[in-house]
């Protein structure tokens, strides 16, 4: 049995004007500690982002029936309707550990009720079971991201250190031709603008996630606390053989 592990849900959803969810659910087991957390986060145009984070034991998101995923934390109500098929990947594996990344709903139609935000939008959902501990992966930095619009998706994963990858799903159809630049993403069958950069995270992990985690965080390595993460919501174009339609994106970058 592995002396590390991370078993983490993130799930999201937004709409085109500006309201957005992002809900994390996680268990980690270290040698002999064991924390459990998760995370609500809300942004609107008029409040900006508010978060609600909490270490007690709470339930990770479940299905109900094949296609529906929920997620009730604490006066949460959230469910996410599958659009499209599942996709995963054995991200790294080192023969001591591995990243299995299970993106169990790369689109879906996600309703949240709640007394901070209600809203109905385009949402995501992810798994990832972690055996390598975080502060030895073999990368320096991570850009991840999801796009929808009506008719797509894309779904990327960026790495640059030890180990690079370059991968990306667009609409099921994995591919490792993404570039990113110039506030654009492109792929063999797409071409994503980005518009102006709303910020739903920005900084460092120790501060603004794992302050409320008490004494144990003395324990962990200061590469952990000193993560630096940001999460941005945009608003752009998606460019394909169809046509060009609005797209909504939630991205990031964390960096060692």
């Amino acid at each position: 049995m592995p002396d590390f592990s991370l078993q983490k849900w993130y799930m999201d959803a937004a709409d085109n004007r500006g309201n957005v969810y992002i809900g994390y659910w996680a268990t980690l087991k270290w040698g002999r500690w064991k924390l459990n957390g998760w995370q609500n986060l809300w942004h609107t145009p008029g409040k900006g982002v508010v978060t609600q984070t909490g270490l007690t034991r709470q339930a990770p998101p479940s299905y109900d029936g094949m296609n529906r995923l929920v997620w009730k934390p604490d006066r949460l109500d959230g469910t996410w309707d599958s659009e499209d098929k599942p996709v995963e990947a054995t991200l790294v594996d080192t023969g001591t550990g591995k990243i299995a990344w299970h993106c169990t709903q790369p689109k879906a139609r996600a309703t949240i009720k709640s007394s901070k935000l209600s809203f109905s939008g385009w949402g995501y959902t992810e798994y990832l079971e972690i055996s390598i501990p975080i502060w030895k992966l073999p990368f320096k930095t991570l850009y991840w991201g999801r796009c929808h619009s009506d008719k797509h998706y894309i779904v990327w994963i960026k790495w640059e250190g030890k180990i690079k990858q370059n991968l990306v799903w667009f609409d099921g159809h994995y591919s490792q031709h993404l570039s990113m630049a110039d506030n654009k993403i492109t792929g063999t069958d797409f071409s994503l603008r980005l518009e102006e950069n709303i910020p739903l995270r920005q900084g460092k992990i120790g501060p603004n996630i794992l302050q409320s985690a008490g004494k144990i965080t003395r324990l962990l390595p200061k590469t952990i606390l000193s993560l630096d993460e940001y999460k941005w919501y945009n608003k752009g174009t998606l460019e394909t053989s169809t046509g060009t339609e609005p797209a909504i994106t939630i991205y990031e970058e964390v960096s060692w």
